[in-house]
């Protein structure tokens, strides 16, 4: 696949926590090239399963996203909102969105200028209101309180292979998923691996949760995004762009790390352990509680200004990602019980 296009056009479908649909389809579209075994759950997850023999392993990215909810229509016509996932205000006066109301809306996210008394301070989000350009009366006939409104940011090329824009957290995640699946099509599996990309992932987890109890894996591997190195972040707190992160910590299984690292190596990629002290805050933290207990372990790509609509990332990431996921798949075999046991 063509990783660059592909999530040029996967991160410009919205899909907010509750309201994958678009994204899911997309997603469901592409994962009927590798396997004949796709399906969508009643939650809205999309699984496509190869292999059929052997250990199931979970693997599980999600394809939701940070947006906003109308709250309120103003006599003005301006429309309140609140967030849907994490979302610092800070970034939002000057932003771009559609409005899915009745019909989709373009409107911007304004904040009074210093001119007018707002020198020196950060916007909070009850002070914010979307403009739609519409008197009150039609805003009216469009838009209920309730309706999803997703950001408009479109991918943006930089240098070295890096790329911005927004929903990289975590459709990039997802690219590597099928990265791995389109490598993995030309060969026989000694595993039965059902690959879901999740949904409500930034409102709790709550897809990878499902998948891992309706599926009932004996092995799983979470994709999500880390902190990559940025302006004023601390090194020890985020990852260098340009190496794939691995997770290491309580939640997570040392013996997974252990053949990820030396899969890293047999493939010549360039690897970095990201520690978690206790969660990971990603899909992993609800899969490895699922049942009786569900070895996992955590792929991390690094992504620098988190929940923006400028995220940034290595498309070489996501290939090398992609490569490794493939590569520990290739190397189940009919002894990891053994190998599982550190």
């Amino acid at each position: 696949m063509e990783i660059g296009a592909f999530l040029a056009e996967i991160s410009a479908k919205r899909g907010e926590s509750g309201f994958e649909g678009p994204a899911a389809e997309r997603i469901l579209e592409e994962f009927k090239k590798y396997s004949s075994e796709v399906s969508t759950d009643r939650l809205g997850n999309v699984s496509a399963q190869m292999g059929e023999e052997g250990p199931s392993v979970l693997v599980c990215a999600h394809m939701d996203e940070i947006g906003l909810i109308v709250t309120d229509i103003e006599e003005n016509g301006f429309l309140r909102f609140w967030q849907v996932g994490g979302i610092d205000p800070r970034i939002l006066p000057g932003g771009e969105l559609t409005v899915h109301g009745r019909e989709d809306l373009f409107g911007v996210i304004g904040h009074r200028p210093p001119h007018l008394g707002a020198a020196g301070t950060a916007a909070r989000m009850d002070e914010l209101a979307i403009d739609l350009g519409l008197p009150k009366e039609k805003v009216e006939s469009l838009v209920r309180v309730g309706d999803p409104i997703s950001f408009r940011a479109p991918l943006t090329k930089l240098l070295n292979e890096r790329v911005a824009g927004k929903t990289f957290d975590d459709r990039a995640c997802v690219t590597a998923m099928i990265v791995a699946m389109e490598e993995l099509s030309r060969v026989k599996l000694n595993c039965s691996v059902r690959f879901v990309a999740t949904v409500q992932e930034e409102v709790g987890s709550r897809g990878a949760k499902v998948a891992a109890q309706a599926f009932e894996p004996d092995l799983a591997v979470a994709f999500d995004v880390c902190h990559a190195s940025m302006p004023g972040a601390s090194p020890w707190e985020t990852m260098p762009l340009g190496n794939v992160s691995v997770g290491k910590g309580p939640t997570l299984h040392p013996a997974l790390f252990k053949r990820l690292e030396e899969s890293a190596g047999a493939l010549n990629i360039a690897m970095q352990a990201d520690i978690s002290a206790r969660r990971t805050h990603t899909d992993a933290d609800s899969v490895f509680l699922a049942n009786s207990g569900v070895p996992t372990a955590l792929i991390s790509l690094p992504l620098a200004y988190m929940h923006t609509m400028v995220e940034t990332i290595s498309l070489r990431d996501v290939r090398e990602a992609g490569r490794l996921l493939a590569g520990f798949l290739k190397g189940i075999d009919e002894n990891w019980r053994d190998w599982l046991c550190v």
